[in-house]
């Protein structure tokens, strides 16, 4: 569906109906600030009941994460998004092998410190990532 076009409230004065102009103007034609609730999430359903703000936004400093986007879906607050970007260190890869998309058995290399303690490092990479998708609502 097309996005409806807005009707610009201009009464020419600036009198009684001055504050209607105003509001308009700050309301349709610039990025409208989402509300900061002033606690954190552990009182955010207490404060605003979710069912009263079906499909509301609200910022919300959260005690792990800072700054994030909560909505509500009618029966609960969920956070979506957090402001800050958490920092993922690149793995380094210095085995000299060549990537092929799959993970095979090795035995017998001899070397089997050094292969454990690669998949470990990839293991640690991965769950880095999840974590990352999961903060940020974007996983479970």
């Amino acid at each position: 569906m097309v996005r409806p076009l807005k009707n610009n409230i201009d009464s020419g004065i600036q009198n009684w109906d001055g504050k209607i102009d105003d509001n308009d103007e700050a309301l349709f034609n610039k990025p409208l600030p989402v509300h900061e609730h002033s606690g954190d999430e552990t009182d955010l359903a207490s404060t605003f009941a979710a069912a009263a703000y079906d499909r509301c936004h609200v910022m919300v400093n959260d005690t792990a994460h800072g700054w994030s986007l909560y909505v509500s879906d009618g029966t609960n607050w969920f956070r979506c998004f957090n402001l800050t970007q958490p920092a993922i260190a690149a793995l380094v890869d210095s085995t000299g092998g060549t990537a092929n998309g799959s993970l095979g058995p090795i035995s017998g290399s001899g070397a089997d410190a050094d292969i454990n303690n690669n998949f470990a490092d990839l293991t640690e990479k991965v769950n880095e990532l999840r974590t990352v998708l999961v903060d940020h609502g974007l996983a479970s």
